[in-house]
């Protein structure tokens, strides 16, 4: 937990330093259109926010999807999102889809990566990490900057300070969660967010989370949700589909705790959320006494999720 929260507070210099690079490199003006984003796990949620940011110009994609169906990619930019750049998948893709797609782009922290080899340029994440295995945090939220580079979408200013040194309410209206499963929901981004908090449960709690639409909600998923011990996390724009939901939910004794995406621009707000979902799973852990995040402790299922990835 440590080092999860090492780099969490990382993000504070590493966010608006990486967005400071990321200005330097002036990349080429690409049609919204034109653009692929691929990805899993962390990845795929970066990938969907910029699908969403673009108001679906672009379009996001699980990896192994597009490779079962690479003419997607015909005359189109494909940019694989992959912070390690070993996932089996992603350098397949890349290598299938050359000759096809008009560029590769690889966005990843290793420029010596498979990945980074096999595609024609390399976007390269920088941030400081604590040196040993962890939830992803900081390489997130550099993977959804570079996304957003690209999309000529990269605020002036980035700002993640206040997201770290304001005090997260949603942590605290949940401190009696001890069992039961999360559900998150936001429509847009904040679907894209969604899908990221839900991973953060996973990973640092061990818990069963996921992620939905708030149309979805409504529907058979409505009624899988147990009122005493589920909880449901809107995160919302404002007086959106996400907000109404939570309304009608805490209406009728459903544990929904709301998120609001606060305003000024779209991608500090976001920044926020995510940094907002880190320390909610690392709040939770803690006073649940978890010393390590889950996916790190059941080594065989570790074992497993690697011989499945790479």
């Amino acid at each position: 937990m440590q080092a999860m929260e090492e780099e969490i507070s990382n993000q504070i210099l590493d966010l608006p330093r990486f967005a400071s690079q990321l200005r330097e490199k002036r990349l080429p003006n690409l049609e919204e259109s034109s653009l692929v984003f691929a990805g899993s796990g962390d990845s795929y949620a970066a990938a969907v926010f910029a699908q969403e940011l673009s108001h679906r110009e672009a379009v996001a994609s699980d990896p192994y999807e597009l490779l079962t169906n690479v003419q997607r990619v015909r005359g189109k930019n494909l940019i694989i999102v992959s912070v390690g750049g070993r996932t089996r998948t992603n350098i397949k893709l890349a290598r299938k889809a050359k000759g096809i797609a008009a560029k590769r782009i690889a966005i990843t922290a290793n420029q010596e990566s498979p990945l980074a080899r096999e595609c024609d340029e390399t976007l390269q994440l920088w941030y400081r990490n604590a040196g040993i295995l962890t939830s992803g945090t900081v390489s997130f939220t550099t993977s959804l900057l570079a996304c957003v580079s690209i999309l000529g979408n990269l605020p002036r200013i980035v700002q993640a300070k206040a997201a770290l040194t304001e005090i997260a309410s949603l942590a605290a209206n949940l401190r009696r969660t001890t069992v039961g499963s999360f559900l998150f929901t936001g429509s847009g981004v904040s679907y894209a967010l969604s899908i990221y908090g839900a991973a953060k449960i996973n990973e640092v709690l061990g818990t069963k989370a996921e992620s939905i639409y708030p149309e979805e909600l409504g529907h058979a998923k409505l009624f899988t949700i147990d009122k005493k011990r589920d909880v449901i996390v809107c995160i919302s724009s404002g007086r959106d589909k996400a907000m109404k939901t939570h309304e009608l939910l805490r209406e009728h004794g459903f544990r929904s705790s709301i998120l609001v995406l606060p305003k000024g621009h779209l991608v500090n707000s976001s920044l926020k959320i995510a940094i907002h979902l880190q320390r909610l799973a690392l709040s939770l852990a803690r006073r649940k006494r978890i010393k390590e995040c889950a996916f790190l402790t059941d080594k065989r299922r570790l074992k497993l999720s690697n011989r499945m990835i790479y």
